[in-house]
This record gives C-alpha cells, sequence and structure tokens, in this order.
C-alpha cells in the first residue's frame, strides 16, 4: 500500500468508513455488497434531520434507476447544470433523500441544499493534489481523486476545490462514479473521453450519468461527449 492509499485509508477510518470493500484495479475499490446490507441493518427508524444533517451531501445522478420502493428523489440542479440528488451516507452507501422524507424534516430545501454543500466542503478539506493517482493510457496522461469518502465525484459542484486540488488549468474532467474523479488534458480526443467514462462507469452498479466538464480558471462548464454505438463501444485510441 502506498503513501496515497494509506491516507485515503485513514479518511476513511476517521469518516466511519471502516467497511469491507472490493478491488476495482488501478488502485480504485467500492464497498462490498454485504458492508452496505449490513449499514442499512442499523439504521434507526425515524430519519429525524436534527440526527441525519451531518451525514447528508450531494450525490450526481447514476446510470440506473433507483429502486422504486425508495419513492421518488428530490433532485435540483445546480451549477455546472447538474440534475444533483441528496443522500444520506451511512457507510458504504448513501440512503436516498427522498421527496417523502423531505416532507417530513422541519426545513426548506435550500436549507437541505445549503447544509449538503457545507457538508461535502468540510469532509473535502484534507484531500490534496498528492492524493491524485497519475497514470498514462494509450499516452494520454490521466489524473484520477478516489478520495475514500464515496464523494470525489461531487468536486463538481465546489470549482474552488476544484482548483484547490486538481489545478486552475485548462482540463475535461469525468465522474464516472461516486468516488471517483478523472481530469483529462483540455486538448484530449472527445471520443476517448466518452470511451473511458463509459468504461470506468460500467464498473461500477451505481456508476454515474455524466457527460464531461470542460474546467478552468476556476469556472466550470457542462458539454456533451460524441455518443458511442456498437462501432465505437469499444474504441481505443
Amino acid at each position: 500500500m502506498n503513501d496515497r492509499e494509506k491516507r485515503r485509508d485513514q479518511r476513511r477510518t476517521k469518516a466511519g468508513k471502516d467497511y469491507d470493500t472490493a478491488d476495482l484495479g488501478n488502485g480504485m475499490e467500492q464497498a462490498t455488497v454485504e458492508a452496505v446490507m449490513r449499514a442499512i441493518g442499523t439504521l434507526p427508524q425515524d430519519l429525524t434531520w436534527e440526527e441525519m444533517a451531518p451525514s447528508v451531501i450531494p450525490v450526481l445522478p447514476r446510470r440506473r434507476p433507483m429502486p422504486p420502493a425508495g419513492g421518488e428523489p428530490f433532485r435540483v440542479t445546480l451549477p455546472p447544470g447538474v440534475a444533483v440528488g441528496f443522500g444520506i451516507d451511512i457507510g458504504p452507501a448513501f440512503l436516498v433523500v427522498g421527496e417523502d422524507v423531505l416532507a417530513g424534516w422541519p426545513i426548506a430545501p435550500a436549507d437541505l441544499v445549503a447544509r449538503s454543500l457545507g457538508n461535502l466542503e468540510q469532509r473535502l478539506a484534507p484531500v490534496r493534489p498528492r492524493d491524485l493517482f497519475r497514470q498514462s493510457i494509450d499516452g494520454v496522461p490521466v489524473r484520477f481523486l478516489q478520495t475514500g469518502l464515496g464523494c470525489a465525484s461531487a468536486l463538481l459542484l465546489l470549482p474552488a476545490d476544484l482548483v484547490r486540488v486538481f489545478g486552475g488549468g485548462p482540463q475535461v474532467l469525468i465522474a464516472p462514479m461516486r468516488d471517483l474523479l478523472v481530469s483529462l488534458p483540455h486538448d484530449v480526443d472527445r471520443m476517448f473521453a466518452a470511451w473511458l467514462m463509459d468504461e470506468l462507469a460500467s464498473m461500477d452498479p451505481n456508476g454515474l450519468d455524466l457527460e464531461s466538464f470542460v474546467f478552468g480558471g476556476g469556472v466550470i462548464s457542462y458539454e456533451r461527449l460524441p455518443a458511442l454505438d456498437s462501432h465505437t463501444s469499444g474504441w481505443r485510441p
């Protein structure tokens, strides 16, 4: 285990995320199904705002639909134009905040947004550029961030923290998983970016349903990627 992975494990333990994980390769991990089920079994029956507020963070949309039994999730569009949901962190997973749950809390939607972003900023405060994993894929330099806190992707909602971790230079960002954010060169072949996004997101049952983001000078904007079809889904540069 290298220093970067040790720091990630230390953050995970400090945040109460000391659970069993499965190795996805390239230093990436995800919680096991058993760990998720154990965490769900420890939840209190009444999810009061007072108890849940410190654990609420924004979560980005995933590819697979949520189970219908969970009810309609509450979402709001936040800069840079992402339909953001909200989750209660239960360790190895997030319990989605639904419309019904929010209606039972003594807060307005704006309070939920503000508290979740504040929680996110606090969680990501220890993350530094040294936590990035660098790799060349077919000659393209790629930087990966996996925090161990389950929320690297949501860094897209905090431009100032993006600059702190990834630097303010021009780059393209993709977020294939909840705890994975990837930086590519600003002039990267967008077909390569589309392929890499699809390749990584498909590895995770909770893979995210996003495209790409152009970032530079503290400004982030949404950018559509070219579509992959049967001829390009296995594409490599």
